[in-house]
Formats: C-alpha cells, sequence, structure tokens
C-alpha cells in the first residue's frame, strides 16, 4: 500500500525525470502530490494509486517506444511498429485517451490522409485507429479496476467515457464481463496467488 510519505518520495523522484513524458502526465504527478498531501476523502490512496497506475503505463509505453525501438501495442507483445506515422498517431491516441478524441484528430497527428492512416493501422495492428482508441481505454481501465478501489463511475471517466453506462457496454464488448465483475474476479485471482 502506498502511503503518504512513500508516495511523495516517488512523487520527487519521477519529478526530477528529465525525459518528456505524455503532457498529461506532467499534470498527474501533481494530482498524485495533492490526493498524498490533502487526503480529501475515503478514496484519496485509490486515487493516488491509480495516478500512479497511469504513469506506469506512459513509462511502460515510453520504454517501447525509447528502449526497444518501437512500440509495443497495448496487451500484444509481438506488435513492434516501425512506422513513424503510425507511431505519432499511436502516440496522439496514448497521450488523450481520456479526452474526446475523432478520427480527423488522429489522422492530423499522422500527418497523412485517412485511408493511409486506416492502412498503417490495419496493417501494423490488424485493427482501426478507432478500434485502437477503444481497445487502449480498456487495457488503462482494466489496470484500474484490478489494482485499485476507484469507483467504476471514476474508472469510466479518467479512461475518456463519457457515460458509466457506456462504458460498462464498451468493456462487457471488450471482455467478456461487467467491470464490477472484472474487478472481482481481479481480487479473487490475486488472493489465490498469495
Amino acid at each position: 500500500m502506498i502511503t503518504a510519505l512513500t508516495g511523495i518520495r516517488l512523487f520527487k523522484v519521477l519529478s526530477n525525470v528529465r525525459v518528456q513524458i505524455y503532457p498529461r502526465k506532467l499534470l498527474e504527478y501533481t494530482e498524485m502530490q495533492e490526493e498524498l498531501l490533502n487526503q480529501p476523502d475515503w478514496y484519496w490512496s485509490c486515487r493516488a494509486r491509480s495516478y500512479f497506475i497511469e504513469i506506469m503505463i506512459a513509462l511502460e509505453r515510453l520504454y517501447g517506444l525509447i528502449g526497444r525501438g518501437g512500440i509495443l501495442a497495448c496487451g500484444d507483445s509481438r506488435a513492434n511498429i516501425k512506422d513513424e506515422r503510425l507511431k505519432r498517431a499511436i502516440i496522439f491516441i496514448e497521450s488523450h485517451y481520456f479526452d474526446k478524441i475523432a478520427f480527423p484528430q488522429i489522422v492530423a497527428s499522422a500527418g497523412v490522409n485517412q485511408t493511409t492512416v486506416n492502412e498503417l493501422f490495419r496493417s501494423e495492428m490488424g485493427t482501426t485507429p478507432m478500434e485502437y482508441l477503444w481497445s487502449f481505454r480498456i487495457c488503462v481501465a482494466k489496470k484500474h479496476l484490478e489494482f485499485t478501489e476507484v469507483p467504476i463511475k471514476d474508472v469510466a471517466a479518467r479512461c475518456g467515457f463519457a457515460t458509466v453506462q457506456h462504458f460498462g457496454r464498451v468493456f462487457k464488448e471488450h471482455t467478456n464481463q461487467t467491470p464490477a465483475q472484472f474487478r472481482k474476479n481481479a481480487v479473487e485471482k490475486r488472493k489465490k496467488e498469495l
């Protein structure tokens, strides 16, 4: 469990990292520090842990981009992306997944036309840009559900879903479970592994 003192130490270490991470992650450092210092309600530790999880996801993605020379697709270790235009589109999606993203924004980030973006995603990722966005959002949501007790409505909002109902529907399409079922099963699995 993250204590406030441990979290503040971690925040100071991460603040000294000079690598430019996704722009939103800098804001998450500040939000995490606020949660750790103020402890505003019962869920403060869960929210701080969820910020930490998002920072770890960003670092994991950054390692895939810089450390390995390509991006590893979320949940797919065999997809090593080499095309720079596709990398730009994926970085845009992964650094804005919590926002309302439209297809033209993804196209603009790649610097090519719609047809080329679709072809790049199909050939290297086996999916469309919007399907990748939804899959990445679900990937992040699964980590939040598995490792925190943040309310499901907050997880939905943090992952870019306008309503908890929409989140539940998309989550079930991707996992064949509701978010609550997934969380319950993940907790039970962790208990068995102990």
